[in-house]
């Protein structure tokens, strides 16, 4: 019989899944909406009202912090790897925890606050400040969820430290 640890991890999983696909459409989205925009303002003269807000506002939420969990499972972070081949193992069996956890405090605050933000976006009905005025609390969930993600995948690289690939160069 299967533990609840591994339905969760599988559910960890298919949701990391979903936001590098929702980060990789937005990137994509990105593309296209500054294409249109370029090519509406150089042609015609009109440019797409609020394409820069959208933007800034929620394409790059989206691409970072949706795929920050990924990226970190991967490996993907930077890291400065030219002291660390001159060190010794023990060293860095006690350094590398602790780092991991000062990353878990700094993005548990990043969660906690972005869901504060959240709820009072939500409360208030905070929108943009561009011609479109759209919601914003739809943005702040997306870098919470993020976050979050991430603070789940730096505990689970406290207790199996071999899960992430990290690569040394």
């Amino acid at each position: 019989m299967k533990s609840f640890a591994y339905f969760l991890g599988k559910a960890i999983d298919y949701l990391e899944k979903i936001c590098m696909t929702g980060s990789v459409l937005s990137v994509i989205f990105m593309m296209l909406l500054v294409t249109a925009d370029v090519t509406g303002r150089k042609f015609f003269g009109q440019p797409i009202p609020g394409s820069v807000e959208i933007n800034e506002e929620y394409l790059m939420v989206t691409m970072v912090y949706l795929a920050m969990s990924y990226v970190y499972i991967q490996g993907g972070h930077v890291r400065v790897t030219l002291i660390r081949r001159f060190l010794p193992q023990v060293f860095l069996k006690v350094i590398d925890p602790c780092l991991n956890a000062l990353g878990l405090a700094f993005f548990s605050l990043i969660t906690y606050f972005g869901w504060q933000k959240t709820a009072t976006a939500l409360k208030f009905k905070e929108t943009s400040s561009c011609i479109l005025a759209f919601p914003m609390a739809p943005a702040y969930f997306l870098l919470t969820l993020g976050a979050a993600l991430l603070c789940v995948r730096i505990i689970e690289s406290i207790v199996q430290p071999a899960k992430i690939k990290w690569e040394e160069n």
